[in-house]
């Protein structure tokens, strides 16, 4: 037999003797553990001592049941406090992010008594010192024991908002906001009894983040866990959400949330206005038509702005639509005339450069809603509550931009154009100067488009609505692309040059001969334009336009000019520097010197070979090389307007 050290007491002698087992025999360490704690039932250091064996030996249940004795026997020992401080935010964490140590500590508490959990929970968490700590073991309580006190809730949700406030989140994506919002919100509603105060506290919290996190493209929320800190579905969360609180509200409308037929759900919110809120008056009817017709109007804002921005990487921009040469530009009124706000949407006023968006659908829907939220009372100052409480006006600016040039509000847009350098920018203050008749600056805009438009990576398609846009049309959202912003901008220097045309026919052979060139941008559509510009010629004793063998490759063009040359005896064409000098009154009228005929219509046939070029490439060339008479021509049309 082993001598027996004097110094070490029984106490101590035991537990040497159990743990010496340990890795050996767990049943003869059980025996000395279980000798020893009836030997010395009062002994704190015996009965940790049993806990650490059976913690380390990974087995649950016996762990619970020595865990649950030290709390009930030794509540105040500093060393058992400091074990649970060390496993109680485990509670909290994740499953799937556990080590094997972690999840004995999970599982070991959910083997302890249930009321030694409800116990446990809520001391710890008056314990806590930090703010976090204690808002997840108080939710970790409540969720385990939905029987706690609403009054335990309910201080949960005011120290959320005040730890969110104290800690100065620079926003409401923060991890107070998320807990409270996900977590503590769906608890909150269906588990107690909130007067209506809180809940529509808590609708406006809900509302606020979730439309923040999907409006403001907020992916990761800081200071949480990789699994929490993302909301995968935050438009169907916020529905989810604002229905729960709806049923609690009795709301009516609650439905119209997840309503999958938008249609349908704006029908029923139109009724519901008409029916009763409007009719009434009442304020509480009203708050349930703004809450739900916000978040509707939001989701399709939000829709709007997304479907601005193409997959392919180009986007949308509303411009004003150019109808045919032959409108008449008038002197600019003293006054802006604008649409009336309560104007109801007219479809056929916008249009769009190509069929394969849905761009219009979603600016006609968040329309409707706009036009019903912010016109009719109660409702409109209900909304303007909502909207500053939740900062609405952050996230829906390209909307109320594009809403005030619906209405005609050109000159309130030109501060809400971008600031930075772009393509966007340029055809902004293009369509923008020509809205308010400073064709000067609309044609130096232009040609920063010219410039800038070769860095466009998608070519696109000429457009109908572009070339000839229905007589209705005042708008219509055009694909930044290269051929459809080119097509723009040529139908905007038509009508310039057209109008100036009309006021000094004078200085008709230049601008003839630049609306022949620019008129094969909006063929066939151009075919009008050019017949006109023949007619024009026909009255000419000569025209002169050295730049036609640059820029007209339009077969259509190319053969009337040979027509015009063989039948025409009253007009000389002086439009091939190669021949020029040949050619006079008495040549072309009488039929003599076939040799001028023939080098005319050898030049003809030359050009004629050129008619497959790209018509864009001799757009650009066009802009580039006549920026100077261009520009000269929009400043005499400005300032004929003027005078």
């Amino acid at each position: 037999m082993e001598p027996m050290d004097v110094s070490v007491t029984d106490e101590e002698y035991m537990m040497m003797k159990a743990k010496s087992f340990l890795e050996t025999d767990c049943y003869r360490c059980r025996s000395w553990l279980l000798t020893a704690k009836s030997m010395f039932p009062n002994n704190f250091g015996i009965h940790f001592e049993c806990y650490e064996i059976e913690k380390n030996l990974r087995c649950v249940q016996r762990a619970a049941r020595c865990f649950s004795c030290l709390l009930e026997d030794f509540p105040n020992e500093a060393i058992l406090w400091k074990e649970i401080e060390n496993f109680t935010p485990i509670l909290c964490m994740d499953i799937s992010c556990l080590s094997e140590e972690q999840t004995f500590f999970r599982e070991m508490f959910s083997a302890l008594p249930l009321s030694i959990q409800q116990k446990l929970l809520s001391v710890c968490a008056e314990r806590s010192e930090d703010t976090m700590e204690h808002c997840r073991l108080v939710l970790l309580l409540l969720n385990r024991f939905p029987q706690s006190s609403t009054e335990l809730a309910l201080k949960l949700m005011d120290t959320m908002i005040t730890a969110e406030k104290h800690n100065q989140c620079p926003n409401v994506i923060n991890c107070y906001r998320k807990i409270l919002v996900c977590d503590l919100g769906p608890l909150l509603v269906s588990t107690s009894t909130l007067n209506q105060k809180n809940l529509y506290k808590m609708l406006t919290k809900t509302t606020e983040f979730y439309i923040t996190y999907a409006m403001g493209g907020h992916s990761i929320i800081q200071n949480l866990p990789d699994t929490e800190n993302y909301i995968k579905t935050p438009w169907e969360d916020l529905f989810a959400s604002c229905e729960r609180i709806g049923k609690k509200l009795s709301w009516e409308l609650r439905s119209v949330l997840s309503q999958s037929d938008k249609r349908k759900a704006w029908k029923k919110v139109s009724s519901f206005a008409k029916k009763f809120v409007i009719a009434s008056n009442n304020s509480e009817l009203s708050k349930q038509l703004v809450f739900c017709g916000m978040i509707l109007f939001v989701r399709h804002v939000f829709d709007y702005n997304k479907s601005l921005k193409i997959e392919n990487g180009s986007e949308y921009l509303l411009v004003k639509a150019i109808k045919g040469p032959k409108v008449q530009i008038n002197k600019p009124p003293l006054k802006q005339a604008v649409l009336s706000i309560a104007t109801k949407l007219n479809e056929s006023l916008i249009g769009i450069t190509d069929d394969s968006s849905e761009v219009l659908d979603h600016f006609k829907m968040a329309f409707n809603y706009w036009e019903l939220l912010t016109n009719k009372e109660p409702m409109c100052t209900d909304y303007w509550k909502l909207s500053a409480q939740i900062k609405v006006d952050t996230f829906i600016g390209q909307f109320l931009n594009d809403i005030e040039f619906y209405q005609g509000k050109y000159k309130n847009l030109f501060k809400a154009v971008p600031v930075h350098e772009s393509i966007r920018k340029s055809l902004s203050l293009v369509t923008l100067y020509y809205c308010v008749q400073e064709f000067k600056k609309c044609t130096e805009h232009i040609f920063e488009v010219v410039d800038q438009i070769e860095s466009l990576s998608l070519y696109g398609s000429l457009s109908t609505e572009i070339a000839n846009p229905p007589e209705d049309r005042e708008m219509y959202y055009i694909q930044i692309a290269k051929l459809p912003v080119l097509q723009y901008c040529v139908k905007i220097m038509v009508q310039i040059l057209y109008n100036q045309l009309s006021n000094y026919p004078s200085t008709s052979d230049i601008l003839i001969g630049h609306l022949l060139v620019l008129s094969q941008m909006v063929w066939p559509e151009g075919k009008a334009i050019a017949e006109d510009m023949y007619n024009h010629i026909g009255k000419l004793p000569l025209f002169t336009y050295p730049q036609f063998s640059a820029y007209i490759t339009n077969i259509d063009i190319i053969e009337h000019f040979m027509a015009m040359f063989m039948e025409n005896d009253k007009c000389v064409l002086n439009v091939f520097p190669c021949v020029a000098s040949s050619l006079s009154p008495r040549i072309s009228t009488r039929g003599a010197g076939k040799g001028v005929k023939e080098e005319f219509r050898t030049a003809l046939k030359k050009q004629v070979k050129r008619w497959s070029e790209p018509v864009d490439e001799t757009m650009l060339l066009f802009f580039k090389n006549e920026r100077e008479s261009l520009m000269k021509t929009a400043t005499l049309m400005e300032k004929s307007l003027t005078f």
